[in-house]
């Protein structure tokens, strides 16, 4: 009887042990509207994105969907720091590519430059869709623009 209860011991310490907390997930999800901004040729009316991201220990998992764009075209998506010594206010190179939507189908990919609390906690910047007939980094030709990262 002795040694069963310490065999039930035993198997009671290595699952308390094995099992451990276990992290918690963190995610966030954002969606964002056409910029009010823009004065471009494309249509605006029902554009939309949507983002879901997740905190994946060593890199955040980015899951982005947009609605109402044309599934011809290909939409270039990136996040750039804020940066008011720069023309429009953020600077000019990506800190995140999140790559391009084309025919409507969402796009996942992995970010390992920045751990989700830097990016959650501290980052300031700005989601960026370009419209794909004019590449620019003109603010008023950008189909979304708008705040991202910590809350400010």
């Amino acid at each position: 009887m002795k040694n069963f209860f310490l065999y039930v011991l035993a198997i009671g310490i290595f699952f308390q042990i094995s099992c451990g907390a276990k992290k918690v997930e963190q995610t966030r999800y954002l969606t964002f509207k056409a910029n009010p901004s823009y004065i471009g040729t494309h249509p605006t009316a029902g554009i939309e994105s949507n983002i879901y991201i997740v905190d994946k220990e060593s890199k955040m998992q980015f899951t982005i969907d947009m609605i109402g764009i044309n599934e011809a075209k290909t939409y270039k998506l990136h996040i750039h720091a804020a940066d008011t010594s720069e023309p429009y206010g953020y600077s000019g190179n990506p800190i995140i590519d999140l790559g391009s939507i084309s025919n409507n189908l969402p796009v996942t990919g992995d970010v390992t430059t920045m751990p989700f609390s830097e990016f959650t906690e501290n980052f300031k910047g700005y989601y960026i869709v370009h419209d794909p007939n004019n590449i620019s980094n003109d603010t008023t030709t950008l189909l979304i623009y708008g705040k991202i990262g910590s809350d400010w």
